[in-house]
């Protein structure tokens, strides 16, 4: 009986200090097949890539959302002109040189064509970058999207 008590406290000890973690991970698929996945634990990386006209670098920052969605909150560029926004819902401002939006679109997935130009990947804050020409040729279709793995704990 006095062993049933340690073995219980034990586990109730365990289950305690253990931290219920949700680990996002990052998908990105070509012709249906995975090709990339990344942990991404701060849940927000950048897609970035040079605008086709401006041939300046726009940044876009995602956040991966507890349903896997993947959560577009701003944008980052260095011009204005074609294509590129000089106001939004949540706000347009100045800071540092760059023009910045606050926006909110969600997506389920994101789909895209590898550019020509250099620069066209994602960019993470760990440090660490992808370019989609390391994944693919250009002009292929992949596809972006993401998950949350629940811990067995939950």
């Amino acid at each position: 009986m006095r062993f049933l008590y340690l073995a219980l406290a034990v586990v109730v000890s365990l289950s305690a200090t253990l931290r219920v973690e949700r680990a996002p991970i990052l998908f990105i698929k070509k012709n249906g097949e995975i090709v990339y996945r990344k942990e991404v634990l701060s849940r927000k990386f950048i897609l970035t890539f040079v605008h086709s006209v401006e041939k300046t670098t726009v940044y876009e920052l995602y956040e991966i959302q507890d349903d896997g969605t993947l959560h577009l909150y701003e944008s980052w560029y260095s011009s204005l002109g074609a294509g590129l926004p000089s106001d939004s819902e949540g706000g347009f401002e100045i800071e540092n040189g760059l023009f910045k939006i606050r926006i909110s679109r969600t997506f389920k997935e994101i789909s895209l064509r590898v550019s020509h130009l250099d620069g066209h990947g994602l960019i993470f804050e760990d440090g660490s970058d992808l370019m989609f020409k390391d994944i693919a040729k250009v002009n292929e279709l992949l596809t972006l999207s993401s998950t949350v793995l629940k811990s067995k704990f939950e």
